[in-house]
């Protein structure tokens, strides 16, 4: 175990070593877009959106993906505030070659704080997906029976703003750190072993040390089959199941919340 942290740590370097010029080359774009109060007048929308674009490029050469801006970025506002007061936040969202979406509303986004003067992605959420995955297969193979489910992690649609991922982050560290992750199951199993599932999940994750946000789907193999299941639950989306559960557990607590409703939507 310790060789291997080791030889992690070695592979983290060389990639810092390497690609570490071009992020500072970003950085350095932005502390010259950035520096307001400095500067003779605020960049123009079109020279912010560069920059952040460069910044964006720099920081995740390495993965060798082309990221490109969903049209401009715009200042985010309360939704809570009846006036729609402003965040102080920048957002540019970006479409990715290598890494595409698995719902709808997830997006590559970048958050500008221009007042606190932070930057914010998720983009190592999506570079990280398929391991994080394979991860919470670990924990639910000891549940379920594998291959009687399918399982997907759902990204946040905004940055997590308590950590700024790293480019050479490790699935081990991501997991550590990041709260609720989002995990859809979708499983071929009797609604009645719930209660014992649910208590065996959750000795599972005290020991794993993973928080999780987590829809489980308890469908027939009919209902699994079916094309409308296929589409439409990871979103999550109305589709046929006998019965669905949200559990919501954060590392270090003794139990967790716990939801539940049959197919009619009654609790």
């Amino acid at each position: 175990m310790q060789q291997e942290h080791k030889k992690s740590h070695r592979w983290k370097q060389r990639l810092l070593l390497g690609y570490l010029p071009k992020v500072i080359l970003g950085l350095g774009v932005l502390a010259v877009y950035f520096s307001w109060h400095d500067y003779h007048r605020k960049p123009s929308q079109k020279e912010l959106d560069i920059a952040l674009t460069r910044y964006m490029r720099g920081k995740y050469a390495i993965y060798g993906d082309t990221l490109t801006p969903k049209g401009e970025g715009s200042v985010t506002y309360l939704a809570s505030d009846i006036f729609y007061s402003t965040s102080n936040t920048y957002e540019l969202a970006f479409t990715s070659e290598k890494y595409p979406k698995k719902e709808e509303k997830e997006e590559i986004v970048l958050d500008y704080d221009y007042e606190k003067n932070t930057l914010r992605d998720n983009y190592m959420s999506f570079v990280l997906r398929n391991q994080a995955e394979e991860k919470f297969r670990e924990i639910f193979d000891r549940i379920y029976e594998p291959g009687t489910y399918e399982l997907a992690i759902v990204i946040p649609i905004v940055p997590y703003n308590g950590h700024e991922q790293n480019a050479t982050e490790l699935i081990t560290e991501y997991l550590k750190i990041m709260p609720w992750n989002r995990v859809n199951v979708c499983v071929i199993r009797e609604p009645e072993k719930r209660e014992n599932d649910m208590q065996c999940l959750l000795d599972v994750l005290k020991e794993y040390g993973y928080d999780m946000n987590g829809r489980i789907y308890y469908v027939t193999q009919q209902q699994f089959d079916s094309e409308k299941r296929k589409e439409e639950w990871i979103g999550p989306r109305e589709f046929p199941r006998q019965l669905s559960v949200n559990v919501c557990w954060n590392r270090g607590d003794d139990s967790y919340y716990i939801y539940s409703w049959e197919e009619s939507g009654k609790t």
